[in-house]
């Protein structure tokens, strides 16, 4: 069950004893259970909105979102024969107890019954004390099950299960990290705290699931989340630890501040701030579109190669065509293939093909016959691309390895893996070079990765950082030629 602190006890018992729900709370919990809600369809196209209980005709298919006219909601459409559907959210409430916040969870669940009227229901299950230590001191009660392979939250208006007879959450993996804050207090039980110039309540009013705790417990980035916040990216202030520049909104951001209407406008979240600096565009519905190809852990990688050989806007219409149906990892790849074996990608007969697969393996196994051939003529090609981004002065030198066998060289001499980078700096993904001692041209130095024209990686032997001096010069070089060449 795992020992609560007599310190977590006290704590526990006074919200038990001595606190209340705070105004404003009913009203929160029915404006969260109107989304919990479904459109009914039955013959001729007929639709009954079980919030608002009116009736309207929609074209829409089932299991498609569509709008009541009535009250103006949009809730998925379900089948007239549906015999039960069930929804589940969960809220939060700050408290303070003394001078410690204590975060308070609630499962709301709503079921809709055979006759189709919801029926919603809301039980406090867990509590966090926020801390800055790796684990979460999280304490449940008797409303969450004790079976160890399923959490299930028990509503039942019986009083069998004693809400107040709190025990430690010990099991591996965590029974909540998000949830929809009730924002009223917030402001209050901040007062005269360093978090009272945080508007960590604004952030709670417009934006869904937050980890409450987690803005609780963080100190250092406070100052970060209430300038994000007061300009009106709510969203980015969720990640801003995601945020490590300084300096101008170019800087901080990695776009330009012309964006900034934009992202305050739709307050943007950091995977479509990411997606934002790709498609650099002002459009948030092309954006929105391209989450879906989107991997895991909110990586673009795929979308990023993609990029590099044809427009995203290209990309969009092409996965369009295919009803949005298509193996990013796969594409990547066909492209890079395409790009290596002098295909042009300007054409749609090249960029689009028509069965994806097929054309990939045909390719790929043109691709590994000739190989070698193809990156040494493209990194051929790239280094003469990137000549006038050479570089020196009276004691270093920079300028781009010349070819692939330059590149095998440099592994070797440095004792690094640059020579698996050959297939990337021959299609452009990212580019090297290599510096070296101005009197010495012939022995490695420094192995340099630039993308974008910025300075990415720089290693010496054995993957060890540049001295001082050669950062200063590759730095001067970064600002005087390659950030002119942008």
């Amino acid at each position: 069950m795992g020992y609560i602190k007599v310190a977590h006890r006290e704590i526990l018992k006074q919200i038990d004893y001595n606190s209340s729900l705070p105004n404003g709370w009913n009203e929160f919990v029915e404006k969260q259970a109107q989304y919990h809600n479904l459109i009914i369809k039955s013959s001729k196209n007929r639709c009954y909105c079980t919030h608002c209980k009116q009736y309207f005709t929609s074209a829409k298919k089932i299991n498609q979102e569509v709008k009541c006219p009535y009250c103006h909601n949009k809730y998925l459409i379900k089948r007239s024969n549906l015999r039960y559907y069930e929804f589940k959210d969960y809220l939060s409430i700050l408290e303070k107890v003394d001078d410690t916040f204590v975060v308070r969870y609630f499962e709301l669940k709503t079921i809709i019954n055979a006759v189709h009227e919801p029926y919603s229901s809301v039980v406090e299950f867990a509590r966090e004390i926020p801390n800055n230590n790796w684990y979460r001191d999280v304490f449940v009660n008797e409303m969450v099950s004790k079976c160890q392979c399923h959490i299930y939250i028990y509503h039942n208006d019986s009083g069998y299960f004693n809400s107040t007879n709190w025990r430690r959450y010990t099991r591996n993996y965590s029974i909540i990290d998000y949830s929809i804050v009730f924002p009223n207090n917030i402001k209050r039980l901040l007062e005269n705290t360093k978090y009272q110039y945080s508007h960590i309540w604004d952030i709670a009013k417009h934006c869904t699931y937050i980890d409450l705790p987690k803005f609780i417990s963080n100190k250092h980035d406070i100052g970060k989340i209430e300038l994000l916040a007061k300009m009106k990216l709510y969203n980015l202030a969720l990640r801003s630890e995601e945020l490590r520049g300084t300096g101008s909104f170019q800087e901080v951001f990695g776009i330009s501040k012309d964006y900034y209407q934009f992202m305050k406008r739709n307050n943007i979240t950091y995977l479509q701030l990411k997606l934002l600096r790709l498609l650099k565009e002002k459009d948030i519905k092309k954006i929105k579109y391209l989450q879906q190809f989107v991997g895991y852990g909110d990586s673009i990688y795929d979308l990023e190669e993609i990029s590099n050989y044809i427009s995203l806007n290209r990309f969009i219409k092409y996965a369009k065509m295919h009803h949005s149906k298509v193996n990013t990892s796969l594409y990547k790849d066909y492209l890079r293939f395409a790009k290596l074996l002098g295909f042009d990608l300007k054409n749609n007969r090249y960029a689009f093909p028509k069965n994806l697969k097929e054309e990939h393996d045909k390719l790929e196994k043109q691709y590994e016959i000739q190989s070698k051939i193809l990156v040494q003529k493209a990194i051929m090609k790239r280094a003469k691309e990137l000549s006038s981004n050479k570089y020196q002065n009276n004691k270093f030198i920079v300028f781009p390895a010349k070819t692939l066998k330059a590149l095998q060289d440099e592994s070797k001499q440095q004792n690094n893996c640059v020579r698996t980078y050959a297939e990337k700096y021959a299609t452009g993904t990212s580019d090297i070079y290599f510096m070296r001692d101005v009197n010495k041209q012939k022995k490695s130095l420094v192995t340099v990765e630039v993308i974008d024209n910025k300075v990415v990686q720089s290693r010496t032997k054995n993957n060890n950082d540049p001295n001082e001096k050669q950062l200063q010069f590759l730095r001067k070089w970064e600002n005087e030629v390659l950030k002119g060449a942008a």
